[in-house]
């Protein structure tokens, strides 16, 4: 695995897009530009579009295609574009790797196939006949709680194809995004869950997609500038801002409350899709008060 300097450049805070509907259910454009614009005032390094986040797995494969075009259109020249195009069958993860391409995004990552008991060997070859296929770079997803998880072992395998050049690592596992960076040091390794980015960053992470990066990405720019900067102290005291409304999302829903936060901050993306709930005005208050240390951090920053 050789990283060229465009992907090299592939580091950072990457917002994992939301992807906002109108009052008929259908992706709305209009919105989208309009997040899209939010998120690259907040100072970001890219986005990761289509993935968990995006409900892309709420949507079907004409959707995500025509989301994946459109965003880049919005962003492309002003953030880093990586492209989601995980899903069950193979073959439609090559279509949406062609549709990146096309759309010119820089890289395309993939979660692990789900559902069906797939032996770690069909996985192995998916992932390889992907890396094979596709004309972009491909960035493993590895996600444990939500599908089969990856051994150190097998991910540094994987990272061996000269087309596999990183992982998204979204586990609480730091030992093993710390023995991964050990055995692969020329991968971008991106920390997964937003409460732990600081952790992560200390452990080796190349970047972090995450999202909650939709509505407070600057402040982990912010965590990761002071970071570099070695006021550990004060990165950790913003760390503790976003673990608050982090908490606060998780007990709301963390999707649905990403998008009313968004609403309260000016950026109407809509509702998340059934099955996910319709939020209440009583968490909408529980939003509020855990959102109120964040603007008062960003007032003291304009």
């Amino acid at each position: 695995m050789t990283l060229n300097g465009s992907v090299k450049n592939l580091g950072g805070i990457h917002a994992a897009l939301l992807t906002p509907f109108d009052k008929d259910d259908a992706i709305d454009r209009k919105s989208t530009e309009a997040l899209v614009e939010f998120i690259i005032r907040q100072g970001v390094n890219g986005l990761y579009v289509g993935g968990s986040s995006g409900e892309a797995m709420l949507q079907s494969i004409d959707e995500r295609a025509a989301c994946l075009r459109h965003v880049a259109d919005c962003a492309r020249g002003k953030l880093k574009l990586i492209a989601h195009v995980g899903a069950v069958a193979t073959r439609d993860v090559l279509k949406l790797s062609e549709v990146a391409h096309s759309s010119g995004y820089e890289a395309i990552s993939a979660v692990t196939p789900y559902y069906y008991p797939f032996s770690r060997a069909e996985v192995m070859a998916h992932y390889r006949t992907v890396a094979d296929n596709a004309a972009l770079p491909l960035i493993i997803y590895n996600f444990p709680a939500i599908t089969q998880a990856f051994s150190v072992a097998e991910l540094a395998n994987l990272l061996q194809h000269k087309n596999i050049i990183g992982v998204k690592h979204t586990s609480t596992d730091l030992f093993a995004l710390e023995r991964l960076r050990r055995h692969c040091p020329d991968a971008l390794i991106y920390n997964g869950y937003d409460e732990m980015w600081l952790a992560g960053l200390s452990m080796g992470a190349s970047g972090a997609i995450g999202t909650t990066y939709n509505l407070m990405g600057d402040l982990f720019v912010a965590i990761t500038n002071l970071h570099e900067q070695a006021h550990n102290a004060q990165a950790l005291e913003l760390q503790k801002i976003a673990n608050v409304i982090i908490e606060a999302l998780i007990e709301v829903g963390v999707i649905p409350g990403c998008k009313m936060a968004l609403d309260m901050m000016g950026v109407p993306v809509g509702i998340a899709r059934p099955p996910f709930r319709q939020l209440t005005g009583e968490d909408r208050a529980r939003l509020e008060t855990a959102l109120t240390p964040l603007l008062k951090w960003r007032e003291g920053q304009a």
